[in-house]
């Protein structure tokens, strides 16, 4: 008898399968779908906030605009952001130190505060002839405070709607 006859065939083992995965593949497919949900989500949030600051924007470049009408456009822009009691009675100084409360520290001694300034208290006066304010002024001005100023963050937010309480409170 021949021993080679007695052997049998190569028995081939099945095909490993790739499913299923192990459980560090689906932890890491959850954690990338969580931080792709968060990006988008985020992503939205911040287009939102900056959707109204755009608006205000493209307002400005327009022609034929009066330091009214950029001023109103400058307290629209903020009643977007901010609670509209505290910003819709605004008027003269506490408008102007309302607007110079939302720049950054650096920036609240910049010439464009005392542009505003000007605008926002020649806006209250009498007009005269030689008394006239210079409108491509006060649109930079106005351009730099609305990407400057805005939006502001849930902090800043927060800090003024205290402030505005504590005001109030006193009153």
């Amino acid at each position: 008898m021949d021993p080679l006859s007695q052997l049998k065939d190569i028995h081939l083992p099945e095909q490993i399968n790739n499913y299923p995965l192990a459980y560090g593949w689906w932890m890491l497919a959850l954690v990338i779908v969580v931080i792709s949900i968060l990006l988008v989500r985020l992503w939205l949030i911040k287009r939102k906030l900056n959707k109204a600051k755009k608006q205000a924007l493209a307002y400005l470049a327009s022609e034929q605009l009066q330091p009214q009408q950029i001023i109103a456009i400058l307290k629209w822009a903020c009643l977007q952001y901010f609670p509209r009691q505290q910003v819709a009675a605004l008027h003269s100084d506490k408008l102007i130190t309302f607007f110079i409360q939302q720049l950054p520290e650096k920036s609240q001694q910049a010439t464009f505060t005392q542009v505003l300034r000007q605008a926002i208290l020649h806006q209250y006066q009498a007009p005269s002839p030689e008394d006239t304010c210079d409108v491509e002024k006060l649109k930079n001005a106005a351009r730099q405070w609305l990407t400057l100023a805005l939006a502001p963050n849930k902090k800043q937010r927060s800090v003024i709607n205290d402030n505005y309480h504590q005001q109030e409170v006193k009153q």
